[in-house]
Parts: structure tokens; sequence; C-alpha cells
């Protein structure tokens, strides 16, 4: 069976590695250090041989320039958009985004998009990702003809939590109760607006209108491409994680990503601002 390829989730590839993408696919081959145990490993990406290559970004703009070279795959798009500058100082604006949806849209079907609403994130004020943003941004990408909208909450990581300290960033778990409200509003945004909406490697409990999401989702892939994909549980993730089985070509340690959003769990490369003496 052929095997489904994703690109990536230990960095932002699209945004910042699309010409190693590129070289990758012009030998047919990626070769990656083991996330573990830093032993290269080679993955197969002849066309032939790929089901679906599913492309992971918050930017897609140097994507959409260079197009021709993808042609001899199927394609899947996770797109996140948020609307927190001050934490992803290095996202283009709103807009340009949402322009990218448009055009994503008109080349390849919506049902080929993914929109991931992720991660939200709260501080002392509350929510940095609001539910007011989720609807501005869902109406626009509904009108783009997407339906897919995925959700999850920030995750307070070791690495997190130890950058949250030294810019005094002053972000939260917030209790249960408060994500719960949280998100039982953002199932009715979801539902006005026309989205379904899932959660990523979240129990949701009794929360209606919301279902566990698989990212990269093997049925969905089977269908859009035709042909049967790998459905079985990727082992690789974790145990909430619903996601069928890929091989993903990124790397923490080669592509740290240039992004630098300041909740990132991966290996971004983040700006410290400079103290100024007292």
């Amino acid at each position: 069976m052929k095997q489904v390829i994703s690109a990536s989730r230990r960095t932002d590839i699209p945004a910042w590695y699309l010409d190693r993408l590129i070289d990758f696919i012009h030998r047919g081959f990626a070769e990656i250090p083991n996330p573990y145990s830093g032993k290269p490993v080679t993955i197969d990406l002849n066309p032939d041989h790929v089901h679906t290559l599913v492309l992971w970004s918050k930017n897609f703009e140097r994507f959409l320039g260079k197009t021709d070279f993808f042609r001899e795959y199927s394609l899947y798009f996770l797109f996140t958009i948020n609307d927190m500058l001050e934490l992803e100082p290095s996202i283009p604006p709103l807009e340009n985004r949402l322009e990218q949806i448009r055009e994503l849209s008109a080349l390849y079907g919506p049902e080929r998009i993914g929109w991931r609403y992720d991660p939200v994130v709260f501080d002392e004020n509350g929510a940095v990702a609001t539910i007011e943003s989720y609807i501005r941004i869902g109406c626009e990408v509904a009108r783009a003809g997407v339906r897919r909208s995925i959700f999850s909450f920030l995750d307070m990581y070791g690495k997190v939590i130890d950058r949250n300290k030294r810019l005094g960033l002053k972000l939260v778990d917030p209790p249960e109760r408060v994500k719960m409200r949280y998100t039982r509003e953002l199932a009715h945004a979801a539902e006005n607006i026309g989205l379904t909406l899932e959660s990523c490697s979240e129990n949701m409990g009794p929360v209606s209108g919301i279902k566990p999401a698989a990212c990269i989702d093997g049925r969905l892939l089977s269908r859009l491409a035709g042909e049967p994909a790998p459905l079985s549980k990727d082992p690789g993730q974790r145990s909430d994680c619903n996601c069928t089985i890929s091989h993903d070509i990124g790397s923490y340690r080669d592509m740290p990503c240039p992004g630098g959003c300041l909740y990132c769990y991966a290996n971004p490369i983040v700006k410290v601002p400079e103290r100024k003496e007292a």
C-alpha cells in the first residue's frame, strides 16, 4: 500500500524549507535524522509510492508560487490560521493568509483543506485566541468553501513553561471548566458559520457537536485520492492523537523553525528581546 507523507509536524516546511522539500522530490527520497536516535532515516518520495503528501503550514505563500513541483502528488493541506501576531512574530498579516486559503481552495478544491485554529492560547486575561477571532476567520474560510475546522488547546510543555517565564508572556493553562465553556462557545460558533469542528488530541467528553480529529485521516485521504490509504493509528503520536500512520520528513534538529512562535513546542528560533539595565 502507498504511504502518506507528512511535511511536517516538526517544522513549517512550506513556509521555511520549501526548497529542501523540492530537492527531496527531485532526488526521489528524503534522508532525515530519527528524532529520538539521531540516526539517518530514508523515506521514499517516488510519486508512484506516495498516497498523499500532507502539507502543514501557517504560510503557503511560497508554495503557491511553486505548485508545478507538486503536480504528481495527491495533496492535502492543514492550514493553521490564528490572529495572534504578538505571539507569532514572523507570520504574514491575516488578510494575506486568508487570500492564500482562497487560492488553495480554487486550485485544489476546498475538501483538500483543513483549517487549524491551533493552538487556543490563554493568558492571565483570558483567551488570546478569542471566539470572535474564530468567527471572523471562520466566515472567510467558509466563503472559500472549506468546511473542516480543527482546534486544540496549548499544551504547557517544559520548554513552553521555560520560555513563558523567560519572556514574561504570562501564558496559563486554564481550569477545565474554562476550557469546556470556551469549547461550547466554539462549537456554537462553528455551527452558525456552517463549519464542522474537530478537537485535536483533546478529550471533549460531553461537549456535543465536536468529534475527535484525525488531522491526517486515512479514510478522508482514501476518498480524495480514489484509492485506499493506510488506516491504522499512528503509533508515533500522542495517545490522544487519532491520526492514521504517516511518515514525517521534517526534522527538529536540521530544520529549526524561523517562525519563532513564542508558544511553540517544537524547535523554534525565538528572538529573545534584550533586557535593558535599570
